[in-house]
């Protein structure tokens, strides 16, 4: 390992990537680099995140411009074949949204929950890292020419509609560009992306929605996927919002699986896929397990109740064969166990758990619960509160003695915490029945 460093006295400017710690033992700590430094620059290219350092920093000779207080530093480094690149970094503040979508679920959101919630991101490293979706309405050619410089594939993009016009209205931002050029360039430079299109009744259905995807096949491979989706609407929403109904729903069905099919057998994958949501609101069959490829849309809730039918046939099959221990007990001997989900995943996770109930030691309760915090409209598992469960757990203690109330993980975020802030074992106390957190069937029967 060598190093050379200088310094000279300069003032401190906004850019670069703070340093939080590093190890003493590392090769950073040993070249000179030190917390609340601040990297601006690798081998002459700028650093203004995390994407940035880890991938300039991958050469074998390094020369980091640092800036330390008033102060301004070169370490030059010779990295050794193996040796990590362990560094924290404070965060950056992430890029804003500056649109004003007309089916914005930020918007539409309640006040007093988290601070956190109400950010809107257009952050490509988040896109690349989190798989968060954005629009590029703020992204200027050198945004694009950066991701593509340092390779940022696969991105998640929120088209909506490919017509201009249409799709500058639907995001209330009337200078927002072309995204077919946007999407080009990407290509062009290499980089692949999952799409989104929200549909919305009167926007970007019908022949606008026939053009979008017509016009995103054409990037051939570079396109990974598109999912359209529902347009969420909540009580809260400050101007009339026409949603999707069973008749839309279907129709969207019908079409794109039509689409989906024709392009699938050209391609060798199928690459469009519908929410979950739509099928259910059309009163249709969730699609077979070939369907959903390799879920690449899993997050966007395409292919979940797939996913969770799948893998119920799995237990049920080990569950008979006696390959998972659920100290099944004499059947007059079972417990009350009150299962909570939405409103749509109901009729499934009521169907896979009347199924294994007869080879487990527990008698499964499932009940849907209305979302009043939110609107009776939302109906996702994912987007139920503490308040409106915690009235449902409430009222079946009364009905008939529980052992316990199983909650979907999907209610509870990173910190295990849901929507209006309430954390599972608060949710226990407050009902006084024993709560748990799953995520799997499995889960459900240990």
């Amino acid at each position: 390992m060598n190093k050379k460093n200088r310094f000279n006295n300069t003032k401190a400017n906004d850019i670069g990537l703070k340093i939080r710690s590093l190890p003493r033992g590392g090769l950073f700590f040993q070249s000179g680099l030190r917390p609340l430094d601040r990297i601006i620059s690798i081998n002459g290219n700028a650093v203004y995140d995390e994407l940035d350092f880890y991938y300039h920093a991958a050469e074998q000779f390094l020369e980091i411009e640092i800036e330390r207080g008033r102060r301004e530093g070169v370490l030059e480094i010779e990295r050794e074949q193996g040796s990590g690149l362990e560094v924290d970094f404070y965060e950056n503040p992430v890029n804003h949204c500056t649109n004003h979508c007309i089916f914005c679920f930020i918007d539409q959101m309640p006040p007093n929950l988290r601070s956190s919630l109400y950010i809107k991101d257009e952050d490509f490293k988040h896109s690349f890292l989190n798989g968060n979706y954005v629009t590029l309405s703020s992204a200027s050619r050198g945004d694009l020419q950066r991701a593509a410089d340092i390779g940022l594939s696969p991105l998640f993009i929120s088209v909506h509609a490919t017509d201009p016009k249409v799709r500058s209205v639907m995001l209330g931002n009337k200078h927002a560009p072309d995204v077919r050029e946007q999407l080009s360039f990407l290509s062009k430079n290499g980089i692949a992306f999952h799409t989104q299109i929200v549909l919305c009744p009167g926007f970007n259905d019908g022949a606008v929605l026939d053009r979008t995807i017509a016009d995103l096949f054409k990037f051939g491979d570079n396109l990974l996927s598109i999912a359209v989706v529902p347009a969420g609407v909540t009580k809260h929403k400050k101007r009339p919002f026409p949603q999707v109904d069973k008749k839309l729903a279907l129709d969207v069905c019908q079409k794109m699986g039509i689409v989906s099919g024709k392009m699938a057998k050209k391609d060798g994958v199928r690459k469009l896929f519908c929410a979950d949501e739509l099928f259910i609101r059309a009163n249709l069959p969730i699609p077979p397990r070939s369907y959903y490829e390799d879920y690449p849309q899993i997050e966007n809730g395409v292919g979940l109740a797939r996913q969770l039918l799948q893998e119920a046939s799995a237990v049920k099959r080990k569950l008979q064969k006696g390959e998972i221990n659920n100290n099944h007990r004499n059947k007059h001997d079972k417990k009350n166990t009150l299962v909570i989900t939405g409103v749509s995943a109901y009729p499934y996770l009521k169907k896979v758990l009347d199924d294994i109930t007869p080879y487990t030691a527990k008698k499964f309760d499932v009940q849907a619960v209305e979302n009043n915090y939110f609107g009776t409209s939302v109906t996702v598992a994912g987007l139920l509160c503490a308040h409106d469960v915690i009235k449902k757990i409430k009222e079946s203690a009364k009905k008939s003695p529980l052992i316990e109330a199983i909650l979907p993980k999907a209610m509870f975020n990173n910190r295990g915490h849901t929507l209006d802030g309430y954390s599972a074992d608060r949710i226990g106390k407050l009902t006084k029945i024993p709560v748990r957190v799953c995520s799997s069937v499995t889960d459900f029967i240990q």
